[in-house]
């Protein structure tokens, strides 16, 4: 029987299938998609992201991530701008997340593609190419939902979010004002973030409560014209050419931690199907890859779900929850004016802030005795 079925293609599902194959463990990895393709992402890799990757052996600015030293965030007609405590790159999800399913199958994954999975049930998992049974199953399909047998793992959001992606071609002027910053747009119930990625490419992320989505006309075209009557950084989109015909979208998007699994749930939950954080603090990735370190440490520990749970949650359940309160500060119309007025003021916090979500240590990685 093979010793793990990875549910899921994306960074934690690919990194994780990478680390248990060097390992030595058989690994079977199913991805829903047949290629390569965009997911909805800011595409944001932090500091904790890229020494993720470096362990995994991965040079992300050998596969063209751009650096980025600068936060920007705009709200309104103010705008404060202030260093990064780390310098952070910009690269695609289109592109990164080949990169580990080709690592992964070179250190002897097997990959199925184009299979979706219907439904798990602990150590036997239905797709559309038939049932699958592995002595550990590994869930980390991100944001997409699984049926499941015995109860849904989330919390509910009366008003959840929905998410946008495009890709730009800005002009130069654009590109040489967004250079080496990423830049963070306040909008009533939500956000959206810009910076550069691979190949002089733009992207544009936003996410957006859905009862305001309703009141913005509940279409594309409603949105970029929003977004480009923005006081600052509108005008670069409303020049900019559009790279996709049509920009990924994805709903119902409720943040924070997966609720408590029953003790005898035998599934490992990864990245966003355990835990996720709030968008603007630039987190998603890293955590996505640390949870795939800390599921295969268990793993090769002898180690359960259980157990994995407890551990996962003991080192990003106090990040999210952190990022989670900022959010919710942002939301309040009266509190968001406030926090803009004291970085008008006080700058340097806005650097506090980019670092204030985050883990105060990062944990030495376990030894998988494999480099790039």
């Amino acid at each position: 029987m093979t010793d793990a079925l990875i549910l899921g293609g994306g960074l934690a599902g690919g990194a994780a299938a990478a680390l248990l194959a060097r390992a030595g463990k058989s690994v079977h990895l199913i991805e829903r998609e047949t290629g390569p393709h965009h997911k909805i992402c800011g595409e944001f890799l932090s500091i904790e992201a890229h020494q993720h990757l470096a362990d995994l052996g991965i040079d992300a600015q050998a596969l063209g991530a751009v650096p980025i030293d600068r936060v920007r965030l705009v709200s309104g007609p103010s705008q404060i701008e202030a260093a990064l405590p780390f310098t952070a790159l910009g690269l695609s999800r289109h592109i990164l997340d080949e990169e580990l399913l080709e690592r992964a199958q070179a250190a002897g994954v097997t990959l199925e593609r184009g299979v979706r999975v219907l439904e798990v049930a602990g150590s036997i998992v239905r797709t559309s190419h038939g049932d699958r049974v592995a002595s550990n199953v590994l869930l980390a399909t991100g944001k997409l939902p699984v049926r499941e047998d015995r109860q849904e793992h989330r919390e509910k959001d009366a008003d959840p979010y929905v998410g946008f992606k495009m890709h730009y071609r800005l002009s130069r002027r654009a590109k040489e004002q967004l250079a080496g910053a990423v830049q963070l747009t306040l909008l009533e119930g939500g956000y959206a973030g810009l910076q550069m990625v691979e190949g002089g490419r733009a992207n544009l992320c936003l996410i957006v409560k859905r009862s305001r989505f309703s009141r913005i006309g509940r279409n594309w075209s409603d949105m970029q014209a929003l977004l480009a009557s923005l006081p600052r950084g509108g005008e670069w989109l409303a020049e900019a050419e559009p790279l996709f015909d049509k920009p990924v979208t994805i709903g119902n998007l409720s943040y924070g931690m997966a609720s408590a699994c029953p003790s005898d749930d035998l599934v490992f939950r990864l990245g966003d199907q355990a835990g996720m954080t709030a968008s603007l603090t630039g987190d998603g990735m890293a955590l996505a890859l640390r949870s795939a370190f800390i599921a295969a440490e268990c793993l090769l520990e002898g180690k359960g779900a259980a157990d994995y749970r407890e551990r996962h949650r003991a080192e990003t359940g106090l990040q999210i929850s952190r990022a989670m309160a900022l959010q919710r500060v942002l939301e309040q119309p009266v509190l968001r004016t406030m926090g803009i007025g004291l970085l008008r003021a006080w700058p340097g916090l806005l650097t506090y802030l980019a670092f204030a979500t985050r883990l105060t240590q990062r944990r030495p990685e376990p030894e998988f005795g494999f480099a790039g």
